[in-house]
């Protein structure tokens, strides 16, 4: 019995301290999408103009960790 509880405690906390870590890093992504919007919902990164979907892909590849206008 107390270790199906114990067993229980440490899945819900996972679950909490993953819901808080997600946040955050999805936060610092928008952001990063936000700046380099053209205000049409393009996006221009180094000197690509491209769709709002393509540049999420790059970045979830990791191709717009540094980028400029």
């Amino acid at each position: 019995m107390i270790e199906t509880v114990v067993c229980v405690l440490v899945v819900a906390l996972y679950l909490i301290i993953s819901l808080f870590t997600a946040d955050n890093k999805s936060s610092d992504d928008n952001s990063q999408l936000e700046q380099m919007n053209d205000g049409m919902g393009n996006i221009i990164a180094d000197g690509e103009h491209m769709s709002r979907a393509e540049a999420e892909d790059a970045q979830a590849r990791g191709e717009l960790y540094d980028t400029y206008y």
